[in-house]
């Protein structure tokens, strides 16, 4: 079988999707079979495990529970842990995102606990973050902004809290300001990259209905295209990035851009074109050289095999 080397987008954009796949391949751990958690959970039951002082247990019944996605009676075991370590930062995290992933019913229990957590927190603590990302999924914006300000005030670097700043920005036009950001933050988005891209689908989603008008620059395109690329919506992201080289054809990134989210479609023919007007407009970029000729040689033994 012959492979296409594709060129990561992680030097086009500073994270892609393509890269977050492996990435969450490699770390994610295997899921058990629901029947042997069931089991497990029935045994650590008879043996009173959630009222059992044994750390081990605990411990044992707490993963179970949460490997079944019973979240209410994760909540009701990090209580106990909380009530015995009340400033425990990590336990009250550990508490609140188990009430959000209850659903509705959990929200304002979860907004209870990180709120108190954060008035004894007098640094940058997760709490606060979480709180700020809460405000966010719930659709509070200005507080989730005073928060993202007030961690950033603090940590200038914090990339959960420039993230959540830049999807704001997206919510209200930025579009270019927003796009810089992220490219500034690079690679160190990668561990965010599903959260951000739920917020950033919705802030998107409000640009474009309340007429998600920008100047029609290539620079303005461009970067609407990065954005929309980091959304997952890859169709609208080429649409735009070939707006941006309509308006300046010697944008050679740009073209690149478009040949490698064609490549991540399998349009090896679009591709293949848009790296020969990205070396049109500069010659001296061997390695796209490189990946326009293997993509020519694969096209070329394609046809090959399709003759009688």
């Amino acid at each position: 079988m012959y492979f296409i080397k594709i060129v990561s987008l992680c030097g086009l954009l500073s994270f892609s999707s393509l890269s977050v796949a492996v990435a969450m391949d490699s770390t994610e751990a295997p899921t058990e079979d629901r029947r042997v958690l069931l089991e497990r959970y029935a045994a650590l039951l008879e043996n009173d495990a959630a009222h059992f002082h044994d750390p081990e247990l605990q411990d044992q019944y707490l993963k179970t529970v949460l490997a079944l996605g019973y979240y209410d009676l994760a909540a009701a075991h990090y209580e106990k842990m909380l009530a015995a370590t009340p400033d425990d930062p990590d336990t009250a995290i550990a508490l609140a995102e188990a009430w959000i992933k209850t659903g509705p019913y959990g929200v304002d229990k979860a907004f209870d606990v990180l709120k108190k957590a954060v008035s004894n927190d007098g640094e940058v603590g997760e709490a606060r973050m979480v709180l700020a990302n809460l405000y966010h999924r719930e659709g509070l914006y200005a507080r989730a902004a005073t928060l993202y300000d007030e961690i950033l005030s603090l940590d200038s670097q914090h990339v959960r809290a420039r993230l959540g700043k830049a999807v704001l920005q997206v919510r209200a036009g930025a579009i270019t300001d927003a796009s810089s950001i992220f490219n500034a933050i690079g690679a160190d988005a990668l561990a965010y990259d599903v959260e951000t891209r739920l917020m950033l689908r919705k802030a998107l989603d409000t640009f474009e209905h309340r007429g998600g008008w920008i100047s029609d620059t290539a620079e303005n395109h461009a970067a609407y295209a990065k954005l929309l690329y980091r959304a997952g919506r890859i169709t609208d992201a080429v649409l735009a990035a070939r707006r941006a080289v309509t308006i300046t054809p010697g944008d050679f990134e740009t073209w690149n851009f478009i040949a490698a989210m064609q490549l991540q479609v399998g349009n090896l023919q679009q591709a293949e074109q848009a790296y020969a007007k990205s070396l049109e407009a500069n010659g001296d970029q061997p390695e796209i050289a490189t990946q326009r000729r293997q993509i020519i040689d694969e096209l070329t033994r394609r046809t090959m095999n399709q003759k009688p």
